[in-house]
């Protein structure tokens, strides 16, 4: 996790992903996002989009660099419970002094919590798919996609 973040909301982040995830899927994942094997990269409020580099591997009759779209899938808060949010974080000074600062307060999960919301993905929040041949899911391109996301939040939190 050090390589990728450095935030406890970045952390947070990789160990949701780390308990449901396989760890030699994980190994590959952070090889293919240190080895620039990411060539495009979007978040929007409703996913994750990534093209990601395979390899090349004749024994299984891949001669070219094969690219693969890679997503994440997760279901947007409502404008309506965000701007409850919004307003409710509004009313702690202590967590809107951290948000205007561009950091993330430690009890920020709590007014989330309040609407019945999540800052953070748990595991069943979101899916991912990948274009490759491998059947398991996820794949090394997803958990490469995975650790970029995880850099992103700590780069941008908001």
């Amino acid at each position: 996790m050090a390589n990728f973040t450095r935030t406890w909301w970045g952390d947070t982040f990789l160990s949701t992903i780390e308990q449901f995830t396989d760890s030699g899927r994980l190994s590959r994942g952070r090889t293919y996002a240190n080895g620039r094997k990411v060539k495009s990269f979007e978040i929007t409020c409703e996913g994750v989009t990534a093209q990601v580099r395979g390899s090349v591997n004749p024994y299984y009759g891949v001669y070219t660099e094969p690219l693969y779209t890679t997503t994440l899938e997760f279901e947007p808060i409502s404008r309506a419970k965000w701007s409850a949010l919004i307003a409710l974080m509004a009313s702690k000074v202590s967590i809107l002094s951290k948000l205007l600062v561009g950091e993330i307060p430690d009890n920020i999960e709590e007014s989330f919590e309040t609407l019945g919301l999540r800052l953070l993905p748990k595991k069943g929040d979101f899916t991912s798919h990948c274009t490759c041949p491998d059947w398991s899911n996820p794949c090394k391109h997803v958990a490469g996609v995975y650790y970029l996301v995880a850099a992103e939040l700590d780069r941008d939190p908001l």
